[in-house]
């Protein structure tokens, strides 16, 4: 009887033991998906081409680790986060087949082609770092052609992420870490790109990455002078007030026509008569 009561605990956590290797053996697949915000940029006042290429829209990330394959698409994803920052960051963007196609926009004002690629897409589990967590990083490259097809320049960036490890599943977890890694590189493309000297001559003289356009200036309100009330009938209406510089010119004029004037003078040659003998 005892025997048997010890033996049920066992044969269930043997059990429990032997899902959770299941579940760590088995396969983790899953598509990335990210919600990049439109950022709050002022548009650079250029036009730019843009090449996305079949590697970069349609990659996916293959592993076997710890016996455990795992499956990680990216490609439509990132495609998407990119499209949607390029068109926050500059006046006109204009998709291309090829970087070699910008020449046929070049007359259209286009001053350049982007390229974006992916050169590393890796991860963390719990398992590896010995923490609840599973951490993400993504290293991205832009490449800047010119209209004629040249390489201007190329800039890279990465973009981390990290999540806490739920339940006995890894793809949440690993999918929640890749969405925000795809969101932290997205804001440094946003904000620093625009920085690199490349870049910035691209732009017209005179011209800044980050010139403002200028509001309309808005009409002058009129002021409104205030009226005086119109009399009641019958009554006499008060005179206007007069300012304080008015009322003393009034009141030395007064004064002046109330001094008594002196008679004027006579003339020499009008002298009295003398007096008669």
């Amino acid at each position: 009887m005892k025997t048997s009561k010890l033996r049920a605990p066992l044969l269930c956590g043997l059990g429990a033991l032997a899902l959770v290797a299941l579940a760590g053996c088995g396969p983790v697949k899953l598509i990335a998906n990210t919600n990049i915000p439109t950022p709050l940029l002022v548009k650079m006042p250029i036009a730019v081409a843009l090449f996305i290429p079949k590697e970069f829209s349609t990659y996916v990330h293959n592993e076997e680790r710890w016996s455990t394959d795992w499956h990680v698409e990216l490609g439509k994803a990132q495609s998407d986060g990119i499209t949607r920052l390029m068109d926050a960051m500059f006046e006109r963007v204009i998709q291309v087949e090829s970087v070699s196609a910008g020449q046929t926009h070049a007359e259209g004002g286009v001053r350049a082609i982007l390229e974006p690629s992916i050169e590393e897409f890796a991860f963390v589990t719990p398992r590896d770092a010995g923490s609840p967590f599973f951490a993400v990083s993504i290293k991205y490259r832009v490449n800047i052609y010119l209209p004629d097809g040249k390489l201007a320049d190329s800039w890279g960036f990465t973009g981390y992420g990290t999540a806490p490890a739920v339940g006995l599943s890894s793809a949440p977890p690993l999918q929640t870490a890749t969405a925000l890694a795809m969101r932290d590189a997205g804001a440094k493309l946003a904000v620093e790109f625009r920085e690199q000297a490349t870049v910035r001559g691209l732009l017209p003289a005179g011209a800044t990455a980050d010139t403002f356009a200028k509001p309309a200036s808005a009409p002058t309100a009129p002021t409104n002078t205030p009226q005086p009330a119109p009399a009641a009938p019958g009554t006499a209406a008060a005179p206007p007030e007069q300012d304080d510089s008015e009322e003393e010119a009034d009141d030395s004029q007064k004064k002046d026509d109330a001094a008594p004037t002196d008679p004027p003078e006579k003339d020499q040659s009008q002298k009295d008569p003398p007096p008669a003998s």
